[in-house]
């Protein structure tokens, strides 16, 4: 256990350390927090917080960084005290549904940038997993002689299309007898599926444009769901050219690797969530990520991630986080 003053040590350490970008001595406490305590007693201080394994000593120079260690206890405290508070929510995702005609993916594409603009940090947004989603209705609507789209409407009211190329001459009325067939049919077992197409089709050729159009959507839907959208990349690789540039390269393709769906999904959660560091994944240092859920209804809901240098400014991301719950 660490005395409250070792605490507000550490605490002061942290926040002047993401200040300025540099170890921090004795004197620069004094001077930024006017502690009412001698030079000697701080380094006395910060010398056992160091042999806690808080704070590191980076080279031959008297100021002391912190550690992954230092910055997990420091965090924590955020999180406890931010467990407590009530704040305003957000509904910024129904506004930039609307203004994108409820395409989710341009509307996640604008909040993941909009996001990174807010933080200052590089920014992960994580399409739904439309298994949770519902098909409300399906329709099928000719383009031209050639050309079919589908459109998808959910349950949660996105709305998505699909384009196919079709041959078969159907007319209006059959091909929206076939949209209806698909709506209340798609969700049916196989067995059942294929039962009721054969009473429903006038021909061969009519069943396979109707697998083929239940290939596409399920395909559609397995390509979309935890789909991610990146915002401010260049705010990372900006930060960690201050500090690492040898950790550029694995954080980037650990960024763009099924690794990183991996560790949101496994804490996924309406909770903020802060991983630092090697907590991270063992081959990483120099990040950490800040996650949180946003919601389009009670079951559909994906995830967000804030991706700084693990010297970030905490507090800042933790309360806009906090903030964000679109419903």
């Amino acid at each position: 256990m660490i005395t409250n003053r070792q605490l507000s040590i550490l605490n002061a350490i942290v926040e002047d350390y993401v200040d300025l970008g540099q170890p921090i001595g004795s004197k620069t406490l004094i001077d930024r927090h006017n502690l009412n305590v001698s030079p000697a007693t701080i380094r006395n201080e910060m010398k056992y917080l160091e042999e806690l394994n808080f704070l590191e000593k980076i080279h031959s120079s008297s100021g002391r960084a912190p550690s992954e260690q230092g910055f997990r206890l420091y965090v924590n405290q955020l999180l406890k005290q931010t467990s407590h508070q009530k704040q305003n929510k957000v509904q910024r995702l129904n506004q930039l549904l609307i203004e994108n005609h409820y395409d989710i993916s341009s509307a996640l594409s604008y909040f993941a940038d909009e996001l990174s603009i807010k933080s200052q940090y590089a920014t992960l947004v994580v399409r739904p997993n439309h298994k949770t989603d519902i098909i409300n209705n399906v329709h099928l609507i000719r383009a031209n002689s050639s050309i079919i789209i589908m459109v998808i409407i959910y349950n949660s009211g996105h709305v998505e299309h699909l384009h196919l190329s079709e041959s078969m001459e159907f007319d209006d009325e059959r091909l929206t007898r076939i949209s209806n067939f698909l709506t209340d049919n798609y969700y049916k077992s196989q067995f059942d599926f294929n039962k009721k197409l054969k009473q429903f089709t006038n021909s061969i050729a009519e069943q396979s444009f109707i697998n083929e159009l239940t290939i596409m959507l399920t395909s559609h839907l397995h390509k979309q769901s935890n789909s991610i959208f990146m915002g401010g990349k260049v705010k990372l690789i900006d930060a960690l050219n201050e500090t690492n540039v040898s950790s550029i390269q694995p954080i980037l393709q650990y960024l763009e690797s099924e690794k990183i769906i991996e560790l949101l999904e496994n804490i996924s959660t309406s909770e903020i969530n802060v991983k630092i560091g090697h907590e991270i994944d063992e081959g990483l240092s120099d990040i950490s990520i800040i996650t949180s859920q946003y919601h389009f209804d009670d079951a559909l809901k994906g995830q967000i991630a804030v991706i700084g240098p693990t010297a970030m400014h905490y507090q800042n991301v933790i309360q806009l986080l906090n903030q964000i719950w679109w419903i």
